[in-house]
């Protein structure tokens, strides 16, 4: 019996498996407004904390969370799928609302609402994100003039100085970003860590830097520009009138030839704002944005000027670089139609390049960036090989199996070959909304002083039961590889095991599963989002990274009975009783 890759094939698919572990962000309680009854007296308007800065740099708040134990496991257990992510029709997810008293600097207020937030990037079934709303049971009551508090979990962001790095650039670079700062939370007495206080894109934001709130805001997650993708657009202001006539007038310009598009255009989009904002997203590596991902961003249409503008958001992934799902795409980033197709324009292509050049000039001040970490790492207690990676980003790295160029010197070396890079815009075409095909994904898996054995199950879309024995690969490579990404707080934990189904001539198929540090621990495990989850491949050696993705975690668990420590971390045993989603790839 002979396995059909050889070891070098496995290193090949480990190494395209490591591009996926880079991205390791409905029902119950809901919580009424209190309204008093015609014997109790109103409560007044209050502003808690005086009038200070809620979002003054240097600032670390310390917050204490008190809530039901019960609801705040509830809490945390809350988010979706990794396959309900990847469809191509988006579900309506809404995070259940609870009641906890906050103590904020000392000031404790009763009665605040509380609840998860996120969309994948930054789920995590341990350290929650947290949005609390101050006004919604007590009319009026702010703390320091904030209805309310959005507290990211840095999840992506181990060093927790990249999002208010980002966005202060954005700001020095004249371009309207959110304020932050630090929070240290807790809930119930346990110490989460250092979260990222982000200043909410609401109407305050909007009236500060354009003085006028009146107009449509929109927020993009994997959204574009287009007839079917600008559906994906969430409008977040004028909501009952929902008229989104603006969004189609920018999706019918680009469809106009470069000639007109070039006069219709700026009549629609702040075209400067947008190439510099472009321009210091690429400055930043920050690849899940709006040029790199089509995600993470806010567009207001100003009713000062009728134009849009671009306005940064989710910045937890700024200062990395090379976009992990769509490599050779970088340095500069074009996976956005607007960025695409004034890259294709060769004015608009020069104004880009100038302002890179004109950044990189008078904003990118490395020794300026070096002083700001430390800072913030001081500031926030944290570990200095936590903010590595992304001094390297800013300095470069000369030797090692991640040595890479220092920002400047890529940016620069890109400039210099502007057509190295590809771009992958979203596909503008009708959503598939048809039911997806799912199959149980079963079997019991181990590893133990180097014998990897057992096997996983699932059915293909054709009706096909695969078996993947660990046990028949194991003759030729290791069949269970255990790694953990440092780059995530907490840390993750990947098992990425290969297994070859014998009734189909021993063809091999990759499953990754992925569990926070935190859980890698005897017991039952739920599916969450990317932090606890399973990735099913096939290899394909025609393919460009020889495995073809599958299907994604939609539901289930796994059990751990066996887990190793220290240097016998990888000795596992692991049972699965989960489900998997197919995607188009498959069908």
């Amino acid at each position: 019996m002979r396995v059909h890759f050889s070891a070098l094939v496995v290193r090949q698919i480990v190494s395209a498996m490591c591009v996926i572990t880079a991205l390791a962000g409905c029902g119950g309680k809901s919580s009424d407004q209190t309204k008093p009854s015609g014997f109790d007296a109103p409560r007044e308007p209050v502003n808690l904390g005086g009038e200070g800065d809620v979002f003054q740099p240097n600032r670390v708040l310390e917050i204490a969370v008190s809530m039901d134990a019960e609801e705040f496991e509830a809490l945390k257990a809350e988010g979706r799928s990794l396959a309900s992510t990847a469809r191509e029709c988006l579900t309506d997810y809404e995070y259940t609302e609870y009641t906890a008293s906050v103590t904020i600097d000392g000031e404790r207020m009763e009665e605040v609402v509380v609840r998860k937030k996120g969309y994948m990037g930054s789920l995590s079934p341990s350290r929650p994100s947290l949005k609390l709303d101050f006004n919604k049971k007590w009319d009026g009551r702010t703390y320091q003039s904030q209805t309310g508090l959005t507290l990211n979990n840095n999840r992506q962001d181990p060093s927790n100085a990249r999002q208010c790095m980002a966005f202060d650039i954005f700001r020095k670079a004249g371009v309207a970003a959110p304020r932050c700062n630090y929070a240290r939370v807790s809930v119930n007495g346990q110490l989460l860590g250092i979260f990222t206080n982000v200043e909410p894109i609401k109407k305050p934001f909007l009236e500060a830097a354009f003085g006028d709130d009146e107009g449509n805001l929109y927020e993009a997650q994997t959204a574009d520009f287009g007839q079917w993708l600008s559906r994906r657009f969430e409008k977040k202001t004028n909501e009952k009138a929902n008229d989104r006539s603006d969004l189609q007038a920018v999706s019918d310009a680009l469809a106009l030839p470069d000639d007109q598009l070039m006069n219709v255009l700026p009549q629609l989009v702040n075209i400067d704002q947008f190439i510099r904002f472009w321009a210091i997203e690429t400055l930043l590596g920050a690849w899940d944005s709006a040029s790199g991902n089509a995600n993470n961003f806010h567009i207001y249409r100003n009713p000062a000027d009728g134009l849009f503008h671009f306005i940064p958001w989710g910045a937890d992934t700024a200062f990395r670089g090379e976009h992990p799902l769509k490599p050779g795409t970088g340095v500069l980033y074009r996976n956005f139609s607007l960025a695409k197709r004034l890259f294709d324009i060769p004015d608009y292509r020069a104004r880009y390049e100038a302002e890179l050049n004109q950044l990189l000039a008078t904003q990118w001040k490395e020794e300026e960036l070096l002083q700001s970490l430390e800072n913030i790492r001081q500031l926030t207690g944290t570990s200095e090989p936590a903010v590595s990676s992304l001094k390297s980003f800013i300095t470069g790295l000369s030797s090692g199996s991640t040595a890479r160029p220092s920002r400047r010197v890529a940016i620069e070396q890109a400039l210099a070959d502007v057509h190295s890079a590809a771009a992958f815009p979203i596909e503008n075409v009708a959503p598939d909304c048809s039911e997806p095909f799912t199959t149980a994904l079963t079997g019991t898996v181990s590893a133990s002083g180097g014998v990897d054995q057992g096997a996983f199950s699932f059915m293909r879309p054709d009706g096909r039961q695969v078996n993947a024995s660990l046990t028949f690969a194991a003759f030729e490579v290791d069949s269970l590889l255990h790694s953990v990404d440092t780059e995530t707080s907490p840390e993750v934990v990947s098992l990425l095991m290969i297994g070859v189904d014998a009734a189909e001539g021993f063809k091999p198929y990759v499953l990754q599963v992925f569990i926070e540090a935190s859980d890698y621990v005897p017991g039952t495990h739920q599916l969450h989002g990317f932090a606890t989850t399973a990735l099913l491949f096939e290899v394909d050696m025609s393919l460009p990274g020889q495995v073809r993705t599958l299907a994604l975690a939609s539901g289930g668990s796994f059990t751990l009975t066996r887990v190793g420590t220290g240097a016998k971390a990888g000795d596992v045993e692991l049972t699965f009783n989960a489900s998997l989603e197919y995607g188009p790839d498959a069908l």
